[in-house]
């Protein structure tokens, strides 16, 4: 079953037409990667799918086969079911790491404090954090602080994970331990839309590779056989830069 979904999706930034006609299906438990070049519309794509931009009228996103409707779904709610991590950590920098986790699931779900730390020290051991709680955000690795990033998101038991560029404002040694939290979760059956550089990665986890450019999805398919032939000659172009480079 396809647990989110988009038809017909279409944004403009003034006259910049941005998203072009998006038609998208991801699967329960798939794990989709979005490559692409910048200013081909991917991380776009992503904020539209929990409505950080609103899709212009006339598109379409589904959750569970039902369209989402601004005018009548609460959009908090919508977004509480998908966890959403970005290339800036978004971190609360007068919060502790624990306080940096706790304060959604305390404040948006109101979960009792003792339950919320709970929750919250476990995710800090799953992405192999549980002695950084009560460190502050600026004490923290750029990696450190993606990880307390994505615990935060999960702190919210979402149903899909969003991942925007999670490692690309990281120092290349640090890129690793990111990629092994995302594994660990993919391999344990999350739902996740992921837009990255990192081919690699993408070759090895995702179920789906999807090519995006100019605002439409160009070329799709199953990882090894993407990269290793291509149909289309932008995605081979594309490929030949960032493979090489």
């Amino acid at each position: 079953m396809n647990i989110i979904e988009t038809r017909r999706l279409h944004k403009h930034f003034g006259e910049l037409h941005v998203l072009k006609g998006i038609d998208l299906a991801v699967a329960e438990g798939e794990v989709v990667a979005i490559i692409g070049p910048s200013g081909s519309g991917k991380s776009t794509l992503l904020r539209c799918l929990n409505f950080l931009e609103m899709p212009d009228e006339g598109s379409e996103v589904l959750l569970d086969g039902e369209p989402i409707d601004p005018a009548r779904n609460n959009l908090d709610r919508v977004r509480e079911r998908m966890g959403m991590v970005f290339q800036h950590f978004h971190l609360f920098p007068h919060k502790n790491v624990l306080n940096n986790i706790t304060i959604a699931p305390e404040n948006v779900k109101g979960m009792p404090r003792t339950k919320a730390k709970e929750v919250a020290r476990d995710l800090l051991a799953k992405v192999g954090l549980p002695d950084k709680e009560k460190a502050w955000p600026s004490q923290l690795s750029g990696g450190q602080k993606q990880r307390v990033a994505i615990a935060r998101a999960l702190a919210m038991d979402p149903e899909i994970m969003l991942f925007d560029e999670v490692t690309s404002a990281l120092d290349p040694e640090l890129v690793a331990e990111v990629l092994q939290v995302i594994q660990d979760l993919a391999a344990g059956g999350m739902t996740m839309v992921m837009v990255t550089h990192e081919m690699g990665f993408a070759r090895e986890v995702a179920d789906r590779v999807i090519m995006m450019d100019d605002g439409l999805i160009i070329e799709q398919g199953d990882p090894a056989e993407f990269f290793a032939s291509p149909t289309e000659e932008r995605t081979k172009m594309f490929l030949s830069q960032v493979l090489h480079a």
